[in-house]
């Protein structure tokens, strides 16, 4: 009903709208004839088609609203879809760029790694070397010592072989000159020592004059005799046993008594003849 009241309005609305326009168009009339007053021709008035002509405009306007509504909606989509398109472009960007970022992030640190490692490596490797020249050095430093200890040892032993040596050499002289002097000692006593066997000799039975033996005796440092060794015999076993038993009794015998002549006089050859 609201719809039929409104289409019935329209006409009326149409025609009012027709009488105002005509009122106002014979006011400006009459006040222009009343500025200017002039003869004025009767116009033959033609029918008004209101009613067609506002459903036009009506309909114009609406489809005009429409396109317009339409075009804004149009609009408002493409700007709807160019933001959203904006929207998930400066998102990829921001996306690209925080995956960029933690790229170079990831390969600043990668990078800082192997620096680090490197650097770690280098001062392994430097101080494998110091602890190696150091090693080297010590063992020089070692060799170097073990040689000037061998050297040193071996001069040492030189030295200590070569004082050995004078000193065998001033032994052997000093005994050669004891023996020399021992012998020149022994020499001034054995008539002594003949005469002391002679004066203990118990001569056995018989003519004995011409015989000789000869023997080893070996006394301590007072003259005492040891022992009596027959290196050669008389040919006459009461003999010899006869001057063996003289030499014991003889005992002890007048030997050198300096001390370094013993050495050379504690054994000697004795020879024995009535």
């Amino acid at each position: 009903m609201q719809g039929h009241s409104r289409k019935g309005a329209n006409p009326l609305r149409a025609f009012v709208y027709a009488i105002i326009i005509h009122v106002a168009f014979g006011a400006m009339l009459g006040v222009s004839l009343w500025i200017q007053p002039r003869t004025i021709m009767p116009v033959e008035g033609k029918p008004v088609q209101a009613k067609a002509i506002d459903l036009a405009a009506i309909q114009r306007e609406k489809k005009k609203k429409l396109e317009a509504e339409k075009k804004k909606k149009a609009e408002a989509e493409k700007k709807k879809k160019l933001e959203a398109e904006k929207k998930k472009k400066a998102e990829a960007e921001k996306k690209k760029k925080l995956e960029a970022e933690k790229k170079k992030k990831a390969e600043a640190e990668k990078k800082k790694k192997l620096e680090a490692e490197k650097k770690k490596k280098l001062e392994a490797e430097k101080k494998k070397k110091a602890e190696a020249e150091k090693k080297k050095k010590l063992e020089a430093e070692k060799k170097k010592k073990a040689e000037a200890e061998k050297k040193k040892k071996a001069e040492a032993v030189k030295k200590k072989k070569e004082a050995e040596r004078k000193k065998r050499e001033a032994e052997q002289v000093q005994r050669e000159r004891d023996e020399q002097e021992a012998v020149s000692a022994f020499g001034a006593v054995a008539w002594a020592i003949q005469e002391e066997v002679r004066t203990n000799w118990n001569p056995p039975a018989g003519d004995f004059e011409g015989f000789s033996v000869l023997f080893t005796i070996r006394v301590d440092r007072e003259g005492n005799v040891t022992s009596v060794t027959m290196v050669r015999s008389s040919g006459n076993a009461r003999f010899d046993e006869s001057a063996e038993n003289a030499i014991y009794k003889a005992s002890p015998l007048p030997i050198p008594g300096e001390p370094r002549f013993y050495e050379y006089l504690k054994e000697f050859d004795f020879k024995f003849s009535p």
